[in-house]
Protein backbone atom coordinates (compact mmCIF):
# COMPACT_ATOMS: atom_id res chain seq x y z
CA UNK A 1 0.00 0.00 0.00
CA UNK A 2 3.02 2.11 0.90
CA UNK A 3 4.59 1.47 -2.61
CA UNK A 4 1.70 2.34 -4.18
CA UNK A 5 1.50 6.31 -2.57
CA UNK A 6 4.46 6.64 -3.19
CA UNK A 7 4.07 6.13 -6.62
CA UNK A 8 0.98 8.32 -7.21
CA UNK A 9 2.78 10.43 -5.51
CA UNK A 10 5.28 10.50 -8.21
CA UNK A 11 2.87 10.60 -11.20
CA UNK A 12 1.52 14.05 -9.00
CA UNK A 13 4.65 16.08 -8.80
CA UNK A 14 5.51 14.90 -12.48
CA UNK A 15 2.01 16.15 -13.43
CA UNK A 16 2.31 19.52 -12.13
CA UNK A 17 6.07 19.86 -13.68
CA UNK A 18 4.38 21.06 -16.38
CA UNK A 19 5.31 24.27 -18.31
CA UNK A 20 2.99 26.35 -19.74
CA UNK A 21 5.07 28.40 -22.33
CA UNK A 22 7.43 26.35 -24.28
CA UNK A 23 10.24 28.84 -25.90
CA UNK A 24 12.01 27.63 -28.83
CA UNK A 25 15.66 28.99 -29.78
CA UNK A 26 17.77 28.48 -32.77
CA UNK A 27 18.79 25.03 -32.18
CA UNK A 28 15.55 24.33 -31.61
CA UNK A 29 14.20 24.85 -34.96
CA UNK A 30 13.01 20.97 -36.06
CA UNK A 31 10.86 20.67 -32.56
CA UNK A 32 9.36 23.94 -33.66
CA UNK A 33 8.49 23.05 -36.82
CA UNK A 34 6.99 19.56 -35.31
CA UNK A 35 4.68 21.68 -33.39
CA UNK A 36 3.46 23.33 -36.17
CA UNK A 37 3.19 20.42 -38.26
CA UNK A 38 -0.08 20.12 -35.47
CA UNK A 39 -1.98 23.32 -37.67
CA UNK A 40 -5.13 22.52 -39.19
CA UNK A 41 -6.00 19.77 -36.78
CA UNK A 42 -9.00 21.50 -34.94
CA UNK A 43 -7.66 21.47 -31.82
CA UNK A 44 -4.20 24.34 -32.28
CA UNK A 45 -4.35 28.13 -33.11
CA UNK A 46 -1.12 29.34 -34.98
CA UNK A 47 -0.96 33.17 -34.59
CA UNK A 48 1.54 36.05 -36.49
CA UNK A 49 1.81 39.21 -34.47
CA UNK A 50 4.06 41.31 -36.64
CA UNK A 51 2.38 43.97 -38.43
CA UNK A 52 -0.21 43.06 -41.03
CA UNK A 53 1.52 43.98 -44.38
CA UNK A 54 4.77 41.79 -43.16
CA UNK A 55 2.63 39.04 -42.08
CA UNK A 56 0.73 39.00 -45.97
CA UNK A 57 4.01 39.40 -47.53
CA UNK A 58 5.05 35.96 -46.12
CA UNK A 59 4.16 33.77 -43.29
CA UNK A 60 4.39 30.27 -41.79
CA UNK A 61 1.89 28.60 -43.71
CA UNK A 62 -1.35 28.48 -41.73
CA UNK A 63 -0.34 31.05 -39.38
CA UNK A 64 -3.41 33.65 -39.09
CA UNK A 65 -2.66 37.40 -39.26
CA UNK A 66 -3.37 38.76 -35.51
CA UNK A 67 -1.86 42.55 -35.99
CA UNK A 68 -4.81 43.97 -38.19
CA UNK A 69 -5.76 47.70 -38.17
CA UNK A 70 -8.87 48.49 -37.48
CA UNK A 71 -11.35 51.09 -38.93
CA UNK A 72 -9.56 54.44 -37.15
CA UNK A 73 -6.42 53.06 -38.94
CA UNK A 74 -4.72 51.80 -35.93
CA UNK A 75 -2.89 49.04 -35.08
CA UNK A 76 -4.37 46.56 -32.97
CA UNK A 77 -2.50 47.03 -29.88
CA UNK A 78 -1.29 43.89 -28.09
CA UNK A 79 -3.92 43.94 -25.16
CA UNK A 80 -6.73 43.95 -27.72
CA UNK A 81 -5.50 40.68 -29.34
CA UNK A 82 -4.80 39.39 -25.84
CA UNK A 83 -8.74 39.93 -24.92
CA UNK A 84 -9.56 38.95 -28.70
CA UNK A 85 -7.49 35.74 -28.16
CA UNK A 86 -9.01 35.08 -25.05
CA UNK A 87 -12.02 34.88 -26.88
CA UNK A 88 -11.59 33.00 -29.75
CA UNK A 89 -9.42 30.41 -27.52
CA UNK A 90 -12.69 29.92 -25.07
CA UNK A 91 -11.90 28.29 -22.17
CA UNK A 92 -10.50 25.19 -23.56
CA UNK A 93 -7.11 26.29 -21.54
CA UNK A 94 -5.12 23.26 -23.16
CA UNK A 95 -5.81 24.10 -26.80
CA UNK A 96 -2.09 24.37 -28.31
CA UNK A 97 -1.66 27.76 -29.17
CA UNK A 98 1.56 29.02 -31.23
CA UNK A 99 3.02 32.52 -31.89
CA UNK A 100 5.63 34.10 -34.40
CA UNK A 101 6.82 38.05 -34.05
CA UNK A 102 9.15 39.91 -35.35
CA UNK A 103 11.78 39.36 -32.67
CA UNK A 104 10.02 37.43 -29.52
CA UNK A 105 9.25 39.95 -27.45
CA UNK A 106 5.00 40.37 -28.49
CA UNK A 107 4.89 36.44 -28.74
CA UNK A 108 6.71 36.25 -25.22
CA UNK A 109 4.02 38.86 -23.79
CA UNK A 110 1.00 37.45 -24.86
CA UNK A 111 1.99 33.91 -24.20
CA UNK A 112 2.69 34.91 -20.02
CA UNK A 113 -0.86 36.63 -20.27
CA UNK A 114 -2.25 33.80 -21.35
CA UNK A 115 -0.20 31.39 -18.90
CA UNK A 116 -1.33 33.50 -16.14
CA UNK A 117 -5.24 33.09 -17.11
CA UNK A 118 -4.91 28.95 -16.77
CA UNK A 119 -3.68 28.50 -20.82
CA UNK A 120 -1.04 25.45 -20.71
CA UNK A 121 0.46 24.91 -23.99
CA UNK A 122 1.49 27.98 -25.48
CA UNK A 123 4.54 28.22 -27.95
CA UNK A 124 6.97 30.31 -29.35
CA UNK A 125 10.09 31.20 -31.49
CA UNK A 126 12.07 33.80 -29.57
CA UNK A 127 14.18 34.94 -32.69
CA UNK A 128 11.11 36.01 -34.60
CA UNK A 129 9.78 35.33 -38.19
CA UNK A 130 12.80 36.43 -40.24
CA UNK A 131 15.53 34.60 -38.65
CA UNK A 132 12.94 31.40 -38.90
CA UNK A 133 12.86 32.30 -42.36
CA UNK A 134 16.59 31.87 -42.30
CA UNK A 135 17.48 29.27 -40.27
CA UNK A 136 14.66 26.99 -42.30
CA UNK A 137 16.51 27.24 -45.65
CA UNK A 138 15.65 27.11 -49.20
CA UNK A 139 13.07 24.35 -48.49
CA UNK A 140 10.82 26.78 -46.53
CA UNK A 141 8.02 28.59 -48.61
CA UNK A 142 6.03 30.92 -46.87
CA UNK A 143 2.33 31.64 -47.54
CA UNK A 144 1.73 34.95 -48.71
CA UNK A 145 -1.59 36.92 -49.28
CA UNK A 146 -4.63 37.47 -46.90
CA UNK A 147 -5.15 34.76 -44.24
CA UNK A 148 -8.12 32.79 -44.98
CA UNK A 149 -9.13 31.58 -41.48
CA UNK A 150 -8.12 31.96 -37.50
Amino acid sequence: MKKWLIILLLFFLIGCDKTAVHVYEDGDLAAFDLICENIGDGHTKAYDLRLEPDCIAGRIPGFFCMRTINSEDVVQPLDTIYENLKILIGKDYGYLIIFMDADGTDAGYLAEKLAADGYDNIHYFRSGYDRYAILAGEDFVPETGECDAC
